[in-house]
């Protein structure tokens, strides 16, 4: 029997995300499709897919999701000690744009390379941009102090907002405004305005649940913006019994040494990448 990729009904959507319970800490796990449900719950129309290898998800957890607009991004994960389902499962996808995998676990990069190199690409164009993936425990989050220098306040981003952190961004493509807009419409964020309602710092939340996008405007760095965001942003999320997590890259050793000294560990290093579309 020819394999199939089967749409995961939403009201599934929980019943997955709870097979991954004892990898919370994890990306592309608990917290990944936690973002998935809350974005898809709170907007119907966003063109979000999780599917299964032949309907079958419950005995390994093996999913393939799909967000698409303004870029199609791409989520897997399996429980299974080896990939082959989820290899198989990632086959089926005929994609005719070019797809992101966001955020994958250094352990998924054999399957992730394999299957660029299957779509007619060569090996030695494989790319995949590191990440150290940081974690702190939930109970050390929650009692981070959150203290807010005289003269300006801490608040949910507006969507209005959206430009300004994009255009910072330094992996701003022509594409992500409109992906920047929805991460601050559907997940948590907190920016820091000044005595003029002026933006000077923030932290969003990616769809892999983590912190993402962190900065401080030039004009107010090294004034502990950074780690005020990061500390309002981990106690919200670990308020909430999810875990606190965050990808740094590799070079950035300024933000490394901050999430250090606020105790966070790196548990794995998490990767982006970019498979060539199905000729």
């Amino acid at each position: 029997m020819a394999n199939t990729l089967v749409d995961i009904p939403q009201a599934e959507w929980i019943d997955l995300r709870d097979l991954y319970l004892a990898q919370k800490q994890l990306s592309f796990a608990y917290n990944t499709i936690q973002c998935l449900i809350d974005w898809k719950t709170q907007n119907q129309d966003l063109e979000i897919n999780i599917y299964s290898l032949n309907g079958d998800w419950r005995s390994d957890g093996t999913y393939v999701a799909i967000k698409k607009k303004p870029i199609t991004y791409l989520f897997m994960n399996t429980l299974s000690d080896n990939q082959k389902r989820l290899l198989t499962a990632l086959r089926m996808l005929k994609n005719k744009e070019p797809l992101l995998v966001f955020g994958y676990r250094e352990c998924l990069t054999p399957t992730v390379k394999q299957l660029f190199i299957e779509r007619g690409a060569k090996e030695e164009e494989f790319e995949a941009d590191g990440t150290a993936w940081y974690h702190i425990d939930k109970d050390k989050a929650t009692q981070f102090a959150v203290d807010v220098p005289k003269g300006f306040t801490l608040r949910r981003l507006d969507p209005k907002n959206a430009e300004l952190v994009n255009s910072v961004w330094p992996h701003r493509t022509s594409e992500t405004l409109l992906f920047v807009e929805r991460m601050i419409t559907y997940s948590d964020s907190v920016g820091v305005y000044d005595g003029s309602d002026n933006l000077v710092a923030w932290c969003l939340r990616l769809p892999i649940g983590s912190l993402g996008l962190l900065q401080v405007m030039e004009s107010h760095k090294r004034l502990g913006f950074g780690s005020l965001v990061v500390r309002y942003m981990s106690k919200l999320i670990a308020s909430k019994g999810l875990e606190v997590t965050a990808p740094v890259v590799f070079q950035n050793v300024a933000s490394r040494s901050m999430f250090e000294r606020l105790g966070f560990k790196v548990i794995d290093n998490v990767y982006w990448s970019t498979l060539p579309e199905i000729k």
